[in-house]
């Protein structure tokens, strides 16, 4: 985890508090990105609950009898889409990148093989640039989850509707 990024030049050294400062955005930055796959992960959950629910209720009074009205076929298949990108959501992934190694912190900048440890403002700016590139990687893996869900509750919207539709033509 070396730093990386072109030095800066004597004329222009940024003050210390500067990387305190990037290093609290990056790490700020992080939270709320685990912030946002966590809340992600309980709406999902929501998403399949509400359409277990809508495809028991009016599955149970339109699903009687040898014929399958068309409208019932997509409220099925909505509701497996919904399982499927329920899925996709919660499946446990091991590449998100939230925080830094105890150890792997303390090898690299309190006990480095060569030399002292590294004055404060070092670590700030090698850990802000490390959270930051965490970020970017965490931020694509992200989208997806938000594409996932999206997809989730528009098809939560055509099962309500399609059985809605059904109803309405046995009636």
């Amino acid at each position: 985890m070396a730093s990386s990024g072109a030095p800066s030049s004597p004329a222009t050294t940024p003050r210390p508090e500067g990387y305190a400062l990037a290093f609290d955005e990056a790490r700020r930055a992080l939270e709320d990105q685990e912030r946002s796959v966590e809340q992600l992960r309980s709406r999902s959950g929501a998403l399949v609950a509400a359409a277990a629910i809508t495809t028991s209720f009016f599955g149970g009074q339109t699903l009687h009898g040898n014929h399958l009205h068309t409208f019932a076929w997509i409220a099925v298949g909505a509701f497996v889409g919904i399982g499927l990108s329920t899925i996709c959501i919660l499946w446990p992934r091991r590449d998100w990148e939230f925080s830094l190694d105890p150890a792997r912190f303390i090898t690299t900048y309190l006990e480095p093989p060569q030399g002292g440890p590294l004055p404060i403002d070092q670590i700030h700016r090698d850990l802000a640039l490390h959270m930051g590139a965490s970020a970017m990687l965490n931020r694509g893996q992200l989208r997806w989850l938000i594409v996932a869900f999206r997809v989730g509750a528009l098809l939560l919207i055509i099962d309500v509707v399609a059985w809605v539709v059904v109803l309405a033509e046995q009636s």
